[in-house]
């Protein structure tokens, strides 16, 4: 078998970018102490990895490397989303963890419990670039074991990310809880894997479709338990009932812009990836499948929309809201068409944008944005920072004409469509219970009496992202249409 060629490595070009800029991070971290120059480049990056996912795309589909990678609409989609979702989390990391200012009495932080020592920039956003470029890895790959490699280098740097901040128990103690799970799951990935090469001697997507439709559907036990195991292990990286129980604790524990880059860019990554493999891999499988996702898709609204109920800390409160959008989010691929997956993406990009929004309010409060209590009279004190998350809070709600209104109506209408009304309903009516959980902020934000001082930093480079998130979930709301030429089914 010959080595890549020139032409296979260029198919490479985002992610080349991603991880050249980071190792150059890496190797000047010593000389990068400050945060916003590390923040720079990694921005800068993230749009360029976002261009050239464009232009390669200007050139038609391609596949490389034996046909283990592909660039086509579908990967590039999610490619340019991950890579804005990058640039948006490294904005809002500029002043994340921000520590509480010294008592002039001391020269020590005023409250140490509420300390929180930044790690350096440099090694951070590397971390970040490389996750990220696993991601995309996971979105263009059209073999299993391409798959497999781009999501655990993506999972590998996301455990890290969650404990980085090693003075902070709760961050190590989430960081050993999502690495003892993910472990887990990549086990039940990895076992699926082989058990697919087992069956059919193939990992590329297109044998294992062949091998499917000559046996006929349902006639294979090992394959059936394959698509078990394989939909088990990806359910795990989007946070999915019944491998959801990591991500309360990870969001909590974690910084709030990792937090928010977990709930967005690695949930876009493994939507991507359970998109394809359901729609070409196992394709044969329709009726198995369709069953599967309509599983864990009302169950991870169901438990999401109920635990949500009883939260008082929003990094929690979002972490439950996560693990219901994904259960919307799978509801397009349950009719198994292509119109469902396009859903499904719409759903994902508008999903990303009003979620990043809701992460970068709490960024801006600092650690009153970290309680619910944290809300109250914020109206009052902060009406531009109130007026943003209210318009966020909506949009994942599903209250038009905001872009959660468009996602939700998408995704809903793909499985009417399927006939799969009782899923339809579940998930109008959990809708309701949302409104409740996210207006019990605006209550708190416009009907309560300040309890806390407001904020006495403005951070230009946060707002940047808040303003960017706050236009998108505006025009996807508004015009829903100028999304229609961007997504493509697989």
């Amino acid at each position: 078998m010959n080595g890549p060629n020139v032409k296979d490595l260029a198919l490479l070009l985002p992610e080349l970018i991603l991880v050249c800029t980071a190792l150059a991070l890496i190797l000047a971290a010593r000389r990068i102490q400050k945060t916003p120059w590390a923040a720079a480049l990694t921005v800068l990056a993230a749009v360029a990895a976002a261009l050239a996912s464009a232009w390669l795309l200007s050139g038609g589909s391609k596949t490389g490397f034996g046909g283990m990678i592909t660039v086509d609409a579908y990967s590039q989609f999610f490619k340019v989303l991950i890579a804005s979702a990058l640039a948006l989390v490294t904005l809002l990391s500029v002043t994340a963890d921000r520590p509480s200012r010294p008592d002039p009495r001391t020269h020590r932080p005023k409250d140490p419990q509420t300390h929180r020592p930044k790690p350096r920039p440099a090694e951070y956003h590397a971390l970040l670039l490389l996750a990220s470029t696993g991601m995309m890895f996971a979105a263009s790959a059209v073999d299993l074991l391409i798959l497999y490699l781009g999501l655990e280098l993506a999972t590998l740097c996301s455990y890290i990310l969650v404990g980085i901040t090693v003075e902070k128990p709760t961050s190590n103690e989430a960081a050993i809880k999502y690495f003892l799970l993910g472990s887990f799951a990549s086990a039940l990935l990895l076992y699926g894997i082989a058990l697919a090469y087992g069956a059919t001697g193939a990992t590329d997507y297109a044998a294992i479709a062949s091998a499917f439709s000559s046996r006929g559907p349902g006639s294979h036990r090992i394959l059936l338990a394959a698509i078990g195991l394989l939909a088990a292990g990806l359910a795990f990286k989007i946070a999915a009932f019944p491998f959801h129980a990591w991500a309360p604790d990870a969001y909590q524990g974690a910084s709030t812009p990792v937090a928010a880059f977990l709930a967005t860019a690695s949930k876009a990554a493994g939507l991507a990836a359970l998109g394809r493999v359901c729609l070409v891999a196992f394709a044969a499988e329709a009726r198995v499948l369709s069953s599967v996702l309509a599983g864990l898709a009302g169950l991870s609204i169901i438990v999401g929309s109920i635990m949500a109920l009883s939260q008082t800390d929003m990094k929690r409160l979002l972490a439950y809201s996560s693990i219901a959008h994904a259960g919307y989010a799978l509801l397009g691929f349950v009719s198994g068409t292509p119109e469902g997956a396009e859903a499904t993406m719409t759903y994902v990009f508008l999903y990303v944008f009003m979620t990043l929004g809701a992460f970068g309010v709490v960024i801006a409060l600092g650690q009153r944005g970290e309680s619910l209590n944290g809300y109250q009279g914020l109206a009052a004190q902060r009406p531009g920072t109130a007026a943003l998350m209210l318009l966020f809070l909506l949009s994942l709600t599903g209250i038009p004409p905001t872009a959660g209104f468009t996602a939700k109506f998408v995704v809903i209408l793909s499985i009417v469509r399927a006939g799969h009304l009782a899923l339809a309903v579940l998930a109008v009516v959990c809708s309701v219970v949302w409104a409740f959980v996210y207006l019990r902020v605006a209550v708190l934000m416009y009907m309560k009496e300040p309890q806390e001082p407001a904020p006495s930093y403005f951070s230009v480079a946060v707002y940047t992202a808040l303003a960017v998130a706050a236009l998108v979930t505006i025009i996807g709301g508004i015009f829903p249409g100028s999304l229609a030429t961007w997504v493509v089914s697989p």
